[in-house]
């Protein structure tokens, strides 16, 4: 990957960062001991793992893209068996990549503080992965034709996030948006609907749901289309 990614300078060009991600900048130091680690963003690693490591043990360099990467979680365990590896993580809060960086300090791994909504690349990746991040994107179908573009032919992509599907999923998501920050959950045939118009083939959808009282957790594995 070109070292254009390895930006230190957040929100170029904004006087302001938008409020709508603060909450995010408060949560990150808590953020890898909250409780929905245990019930929601743990067993999401782990099953988006079970699908990334196959990919980089026929590829040990591939590039990733992880949008909403966080405190960086998934690429330290990632990059424990994958050493060569190319990396880059996005996500809207500082904090939180601050503290990313500072436990993932190999030379292949790059974070930059950026929205999905003003990220560009002129690389291309063969993985993409975007966990619990795409209902805080503002324009999803715009964000999925962007992320689309950046892909390789036959790139695989991981998304998971709640999903609004009945009336309990409604409830329970209704009350995590009001501790977390402006948030829209699509059901799964509207995530179906959306992939599609980007251009991008399921090829797989699996449930996540630890506990009774969890929302639906859709994990959606897809492939970018040739051509």
């Amino acid at each position: 990957m070109k070292k254009v990614f390895n930006s230190g300078k957040p929100w170029r060009g904004c006087t302001k960062r938008p409020m709508r991600y603060e909450v995010w900048e408060k949560l990150a130091r808590r953020y890898d001991r909250l409780w929905v680690q245990k019930y929601s963003l743990g067993p999401t690693r782990r099953e988006v793992l079970k699908l990334v490591l196959p990919l980089l043990a026929a590829d040990e360099k591939a590039g990733i893209l992880e949008i909403g990467c966080g405190t960086g979680q998934l690429i330290r365990e990632i990059s424990g068996r994958y050493k060569d590896v190319r990396y880059l993580g996005i996500d809207v809060a500082g904090n939180m990549i601050k503290i990313a960086r500072s436990s993932n300090t190999a030379s292949n791994v790059r974070f930059r503080v950026c929205p999905i909504e003003r990220f560009s690349s002129k690389d291309k990746y063969g993985i993409v992965i975007c966990t619990h991040a795409f209902p805080y994107f503002p324009d999803k179908a715009g964000a999925l034709k962007k992320i689309a573009g950046m892909c390789d032919r036959g790139a695989k992509l991981v998304f998971v996030n709640s999903s609004t599907n009945d009336l309990k999923d409604m409830i329970i998501n209704f009350f995590l948006k009001a501790t977390t920050s402006r948030a829209q959950y699509p059901s799964i045939e509207e995530m179906k609907r959306l992939f599609k118009g980007a251009g991008l083939t399921v090829r797989k959808t699996k449930i996540i749901r630890e506990r009774r009282y969890m929302p639906t957790i859709a994990l959606f594995y897809l492939e970018a289309r040739e051509g």
